[in-house]
């Protein structure tokens, strides 16, 4: 019986500690690059016809990847150019136009000198005709 409960002191002993490489594994985990983006809560005005919203990513080394979403609502049947993105002092010279074959468009901004907290997004979004739109699809 007394080997019994040897075994289970040493059984419980050591799941409970962490080793050398889990506790090395949780510091990376909190300071170390992220794998995935965080994701802000979508956002809408009234009058537009698309939602956006931002995101982060950490790649380590003061380095920070910076996510601009947008999302055409569901049932418009417009078309909608997206274009003069920035943040802070950054620039994108790229520019999309989202309709109902194609919702959905990502910008994404690497900056090694600003963190999570970089200042809001700036776009400029414009209707673009129903004879464009046929060019488009």
């Amino acid at each position: 019986m007394d080997y019994l409960a040897f075994f289970v002191f040493v059984l419980l002993s050591t799941c409970a500690a962490p080793s050398v490489a889990q506790a090395d594994s949780r510091w990376q985990r909190f300071n170390g690059p992220d794998r995935t983006i965080t994701w802000g809560p979508w956002r809408q005005k009234p009058e537009c016809e698309y939602r956006f919203r931002t995101g982060d990513r950490y790649l380590g080394n003061r380095t920070w990847e910076h996510y601009l979403a947008f999302e055409e609502r569901k049932f418009s049947n417009g078309a909608i150019k997206l274009y003069m993105i920035g943040l802070a002092n950054e620039h994108l010279t790229e520019e999309v136009v989202i309709f109902p074959g194609l919702r959905y468009a990502i910008f994404k901004i690497t900056n090694g000198s600003m963190t999570a907290h970089k200042g809001p997004w700036t776009w400029t979004a414009e209707a673009v005709d129903q004879k464009r739109i046929s060019d488009l699809e």
